[in-house]
């Protein structure tokens, strides 16, 4: 797309996709408020772009944050379908936190969602985020899918996620859905916790 049908697109109706992007809606929502008609990749893309331009949802390590930045390339398959592709842009490196590495270990029932609460009111959501595996493969997505409830399956499916882990803020939404999927024995991964310098992995629950 040009630059000019860029300009002409962001004018018409990005403002409004990142605005509907704030209030949590999943693209497949935000295609049908739309008041002109924008394919669902294209919401896809700026709602991705925004997130990660927000700085609510990383590409990299929380605390390397600053040495690495997304763009996305379009790309055509043979049928000339088109598709969007991350690519990451390296920068100036961060100062590196020296964090401190725990292995959590609860399995009571609702545990895991207390802790997630307990530790973002600690050290806030700007401070708080949660490793997400989604891109990497489409088994690991349709597992999780599986589990989700409706409206949490559109939102992760609004996302074009990297095929490597990446890092979204915990907010009380994600923190909701990741605990779902940790509780139905769908998740294992890491939460970075800046403020009180915590690194805390997650085992799979058995």
């Amino acid at each position: 797309m040009s630059a000019l049908s860029d300009f002409t697109y962001d004018i018409a109706c990005g403002a409004q996709i990142r605005h509907l992007a704030d209030l949590g809606h999943p693209a497949s929502q935000i295609v049908t408020e739309l008041d002109v008609t924008v394919p669902y990749e294209r919401v896809q893309q700026t709602v991705t772009e925004h997130l990660c331009k927000m700085g609510v949802l990383l590409v990299d390590k929380p605390g390397s944050e600053n040495s690495a930045k997304t763009k996305f390339i379009r790309e055509y398959d043979s049928y000339g379908r088109p598709s969007f592709r991350q690519i990451t842009e390296t920068g100036t490196e961060a100062a590196e936190i020296s964090w401190q590495k725990r292995i959590f270990r609860y399995s009571l029932s609702g545990e895991f969602l207390q802790f997630l609460n307990r530790k973002t009111e600690e050290n806030g959501e700007e401070n708080s985020f949660i490793s997400c595996d989604f891109g990497l493969g489409k088994e690991k997505m349709q597992q999780s899918l599986k589990v989700l409830e409706q409206k949490q399956r559109a939102y992760i499916e609004s996302i074009l996620w990297e095929k490597s882990r990446m890092y979204y803020q915990l907010t009380p939404f994600i923190r909701t859905l990741m605990s779902r999927l940790y509780e139905c024995g769908c998740y294992d991964g890491e939460c970075y916790l800046k403020k009180t310098r915590e690194h805390v992995v997650f085992p799979r629950r058995s």
